[in-house]
């Protein structure tokens, strides 16, 4: 990069603050990146983020197809159960365009069939906002906040690196920790200390707009603006040059074992697929399928498996188990974890443009290797006789549950750091599988470390009853079933044996009893009745 050049780029930043970009790295003011901790640089896991835009409808997604009252306030855009796909013998159907015959690989049925597939239904937050933009960035911030006057400007990933790295910005990893496919770079990978990922939708082109640009010019004693400025423009440009090699080597080294091709959601996967298949160490990667916001015609009025909604299905469904396939064949699935995200879901009512509008509570998707995921239905079929004041679903999962199962179980955070990453402690889902040593649970001859007895308590007078192996620190929380957290009953050591902890008085109702003790965590649900 000529001298004039880089110094013009730099100036304009310092003038202006304006968003702007060096070699298709969306940057901002202060947004360098760092290294990785030792504890993190130990694990190779990757996360998968799939953005559904536009508000997935999660009724026609998984469907209450033994609930009458469905097809009575859906008459037009209702599955036909017959046509549904339903797993085993339960109560759970997807609609056909995730599983039918013409999704690429059985699609999420052959993934549940495989034991490579979690759903987790009615996921959402309190006092939903039905904007698109306000609800997304809540779900990328990870901060449930709708008041307008609140700035959401960091997103949970990006809280999380900022807070593990403790040399940054000083340093920057051999690799971007994290890479969004296409667009600009999201709210998600953004933190009060910088942006931690950049975004592409070329190898080849990014590498031809980056290579080169490390400037000559040493960086300058801050003791102004403008060199404060300065000095963060060269190391914008400096990752700019040392990623688009990095990429680019990795993208030419890397393969895939099926055709994506070259279109949509599934191309995106093949891309990030052939980076992980080339040794690319990023830990996060982003990409992006939009057209959820299906107001109108949300589906073909005499094929429920033609039409926008269920095309996206189908590609959502197709990419991904394209992407697992590919990933078992080339040896990385156990490495990987991906789930999906959308702003909200859509009313219970069709409205009468045969579409949906803007709701509240939604479905996730997750997805990876048997070994990394338990493949269950996580939550129950939504309620649909019970609505909120304004006639939408009410939401049993706090979204930011699954949040606390990545940190926790697959980054390797410690609660301390979720708690801050997410503003509060929320219990996991455990839907991620995480690595147990052999220390302590349960105690010989028990069937579980944690019980909670009786189970229901009438009347007061209950107990958290935890058994060990040996003497160990634990941690003992309790939740309500939305994964929020209640109180802390205790911390501290407890001996090998069965300890008894009194429980204190709580209001009726399903709560969740939480112990982590070392790399171990195990819950329980119990009901207290008056």
């Amino acid at each position: 990069m000529r001298r004039r050049d880089f110094l013009r780029t730099a100036t304009a930043l310092a003038t202006t603050a304006a968003a702007t970009s060096i070699a298709g790295i969306p940057v901002r003011a202060s947004s360098p990146i760092l290294s990785l901790p030792p504890r993190v640089m130990e694990s190779d896991n990757v996360l998968i983020i799939i953005q559904l835009f536009g508000g997935n409808d999660a009724l026609n997604t998984v469907i209450p197809a033994e609930d009458d009252e469905y097809y009575r306030i859906r008459p037009t855009l209702a599955i036909p159960k017959q046509q549904a796909w339903r797993w085993l013998t339960t109560d759970l159907y997807l609609h056909p365009a995730l599983a039918g015959d013409g999704v690429w690989g059985g699609g999420f049925g052959g993934l549940m069939d495989q034991g490579r597939l979690a759903i987790v239904q009615d996921v959402g937050y309190d006092n939903p906002n039905l904007s698109h933009f306000r609800s997304t960035d809540i779900w990328l911030s990870g901060i449930n906040s709708s008041d307008p006057f609140v700035r959401l400007s960091e997103g949970w990933i990006g809280r999380f690196f900022a807070r593990v790295l403790p040399d940054f910005p000083a340093v920057l990893p051999e690799h971007p920790l994290c890479v969004q496919i296409g667009g600009t770079l999201s709210l998600l990978f953004q933190s009060a200390k910088g942006d931690v990922g950049i975004a592409l939708t070329d190898p080849q082109k990014f590498f031809e707009l980056g290579k080169g640009s490390t400037p000559d010019e040493e960086p300058l004693p801050e003791v102004d603006t403008f060199a404060r400025e300065f000095n963060y423009i060269r190391s914008i440009a400096t990752q700019a040059d040392r990623y688009s090699q990095a990429v680019l080597d990795a993208y030419s080294r890397g393969r895939t074992t099926v055709d994506y091709g070259s279109r949509g959601l599934p191309a995106q996967l093949g891309m990030i697929a052939r980076l992980i298949s080339g040794g690319l160490k990023t830990k996060v990667y982003l990409c992006y399928l939009g057209g959820f916001d299906t107001h109108v015609q949300q589906q073909e009025a005499d094929d429920v498996t033609k039409g926008v909604h269920p095309s996206l299905l189908t590609q959502l469904a197709s990419g991904v188990a394209m992407f697992m396939q590919d990933a078992l064949q080339q040896g990385f699935a156990r490495r990987v974890v991906g789930i999906t995200i959308s702003e909200f879901g859509r009313r219970p009512y069709e409205n009468g443009s045969r579409g949906t509008d803007h709701g509240a509570a939604g479905v996730q998707f997750v997805f990876g290797d048997g070994e990394s995921i338990l493949s269950s239905r996580f939550g129950t079929a939504p309620n649909l006789h019970e609505l909120d004041a304004n006639g939408d679903l009410m939401y049993q999962n706090d979204y930011r549950r699954l949040y606390a199962d990545i940190l926790l179980n697959w980054f390797d955070a410690t609660p301390e750091d979720a708690a801050a990453i997410l503003g509060d402690r929320i219990a996991p889902l455990n839907v991620i599988k995480r690595r147990v040593t052999s220390s302590i649970l349960p105690a010989d001859g028990a069937r579980s470390a944690l019980a909670v007895v009786p189970n229901p308590i009438v009347g007061g007078g209950g107990e958290v009853r935890v058994q060990l192996r040996r003497l160990a620190s634990v941690q003992v929380e309790i939740y309500n079933l939305r994964g929020q957290f209640v109180g802390e009953l205790y911390r501290g050591l407890l001996p090998e044996g069965t300890s008894r902890l009194s429980l204190p008085v709580l209001q009726a109702g399903t709560y969740l009893a939480q112990l982590r003790c070392n790399d171990a965590l195990v819950q329980t649900t119990f009901t207290v009745a008056r």
